[in-house]
């Protein structure tokens, strides 16, 4: 199995992951205790709201009282995610499971945010730009190191988060905001007054919450949702090493057939807590904890004891719930005949709507990529006949249609994108009329694409004399970043652009682009002549070839 399909299912899965749809009894568990900032002390601003899955954002918030205490009731049954935030703090999401009624109290102690060591392009998004966070609004830096933006308004305030400051990309809070409203994400909106039609937004790096602390938590009432809490983070501290380190491999060596990722003897460690513990429900966690690192390929691993545990838990067990990213493993575990046989089961007796629907979205990714237009067709009435009540399914049935505009022998869509290095120029599918050339959807942040960068210019260096030419779309957030790229890492010698504002994203919607990166070979008549794994790796080359004779 190739890491990009891999790559494209768990993109899918976290593209629909949705509410739990898990056949439990009505009940209610109750969530009190104490939210504090960074330094011990409560805020006037501080809630904790409840979330359906870890992808999703708080329905509903409550405020905490003026010494930080807080209530808060879960109704839904099965999993649920207690949110915690505070202004300037990086929000907290803990699982708890709603599976009978129950009382248990969590003390929490949030950690600042984490910024960037250097902030070179600092942003705003706020309704003056459309709250588009792919391309806000550019700061200005003053001499006093301070930056500065101003927006004009006919309204008494504005409301707006600060955009390129934080370390992992998140908008935020601006320090010192006279007022913050909760953005339903777990972060929060500034807001700034409004005189004479103009309001002056100032940011002010001094100002910034730096105190290099963690979280703290402390659980009563429930050894089963603190050991789980625990876990999860650690499994997903873990994962994303594996999944960096995988991708820094692939990226030089093309493939991951011989990467082993090495975590001492955490594995073997593991294996020993599963087999001490003496809660049943907890040891199914542990083994479906277990059975979710077989992706990465680690060392020190037992690839038979993930496979028993794996069969080991009934489609129906709770446990799939809690770790539902554990039944990822199935195509690493199983040769593809049982494959077929443990999704069929899953889909008929697993209550996780979660991995429902990731086995109908990776049925149709797969059936995509072979072109079985007749498996498409199939699952696309499974579909509507067994699932029409699920929005998450529904939504693939978009997202994969029977008979998509972009494939091999159909015209491209309209276009036009101006050049990144000469805002004069304009490419169209009009203007690329009578040559033969690549569109490449591509984004800096993404490694896939990164790790393609070496067959383009190879290619491009290759075939542009006989008449070949590449016209890159960038999905990045600004075209600053693009830029810095091509000036530090990759020169990419031909037509680039910037789509990655609200505009240009329509292009990326009618070439229906679901993941990245995507290729597209178009014919000197503005047809399609050759798609995604056609023009990846190798392939690239030797599909060029079959157009451009080379002597």
């Amino acid at each position: 199995m190739k890491v990009n399909f891999f790559c494209k299912l768990i993109k899918y899965l976290i593209f629909i992951a949705a509410s739990f749809n898990v056949s439990i009894p009505a009940q209610t568990t109750v969530v009190d205790g104490k939210l504090l900032d960074v330094n011990g002390n409560p805020s006037k601003y501080a809630l904790v709201g409840v979330a359906s899955t870890n992808y999703t954002n708080a329905e509903f918030f409550n405020k905490c009282d003026d010494k930080g205490n807080y209530s808060i009731k879960l109704t839904q049954p099965g999993q649920n995610y207690v949110v915690f935030t505070i202004p300037s703090h990086q929000f907290l999401k803990i699982p708890v499971q709603n599976i009978k009624n129950k009382k248990l109290t969590i003390d929490v102690k949030l950690a600042p945010y984490k910024y960037k060591e250097n902030f070179e392009n600092v942003g705003v998004q706020g309704p003056f730009n459309n709250y588009n966070i792919k391309s806000p609004d550019k700061m200005t830096k003053r001499k006093d190191g301070t930056y500065i933006l101003e927006v004009k308004s006919s309204k008494k305030e504005i409301k707006y988060e600060l955009c390129g400051i934080e370390k992992n990309g998140r908008t935020i809070n601006a320090p010192g905001s006279y007022k913050y409203e909760p953005d339903s994400s777990g972060d929060y909106w500034s807001f700034e007054r409004v005189t004479d039609g103009q309001a002056v937004i100032v940011f002010d790096p001094s100002k910034l919450l730096r105190e290099g602390k963690e979280y703290e938590v402390v659980f009563k009432g429930s050894k089963f949702d603190e050991t789980v809490f625990r876990i999860n983070n650690q499994i997903s501290n873990i994962q994303l090493d594996a999944s960096q380190k995988m991708r820094a491999y692939y990226n030089l060596e093309k493939d991951v057939k011989n990467f082993k990722y090495d975590k001492g003897n955490y594995f073997e460690q593991l294996l020993k807590k599963i087999n001490s513990e003496k809660d049943k429900e907890l040891k199914n966690y542990l083994k479906l904890a277990y059975v979710s690192f077989t992706v990465y390929k680690p060392k020190n691993f037992d690839l038979g004891k993930a496979k028993s545990f794996f069969e080991s838990i009934p489609p129906e067990n709770y446990a799939w719930t809690i770790i539902p990213a554990s039944f990822n493993s199935v195509y690493s575990i199983f040769p593809e005949p049982k494959q077929k046989e443990i999704l069929n089961k899953f889909l008929k007796q697993c209550n996780n709507t979660q991995i429902k629907v990731f086995i109908l979205a990776s049925r149709l990714s797969k059936a995509k990529y072979s072109n079985d237009t007749e498996e498409i067709k199939r699952i696309h009435n499974l579909i509507l006949t067994d699932y029409k009540e699920l929005k998450e399914a529904q939504n693939l049935l978009k997202a994969f249609p029977i008979n998509p505009k972009i494939n091999i022998g159909k015209e491209i869509p309209d276009f036009k994108v101006t050049s990144i290095d000469d805002s004069t120029k304009v490419y169209s599918k009009k203007s690329m009329m009578g040559k033969i050339y690549l569109i490449d959807f591509w984004a800096t942040w993404c490694s896939p694409c990164i790790g393609e960068m070496e067959n383009l210019h190879k290619a491009y260096e290759k075939f542009r004399k006989k008449g070949f030419d590449i016209l890159s779309f960038s999905l990045d957030s600004n075209p600053e970043t693009v830029e810095s790229f091509r000036k530090n890492k990759w020169q990419m010698p031909w037509k680039n652009s910037f789509i990655g504002n609200i505009n240009g994203r329509k292009i990326a919607d009618e070439f229906e682009v679901t993941g990245i990166p995507k290729p597209i070979l178009v014919s000197a008549e503005g047809k399609i002549l050759a798609m995604e794994n056609e023009l990846r790796g190798r392939e690239l080359e030797k599909t060029l070839s079959k157009y451009f004779e080379t002597k």
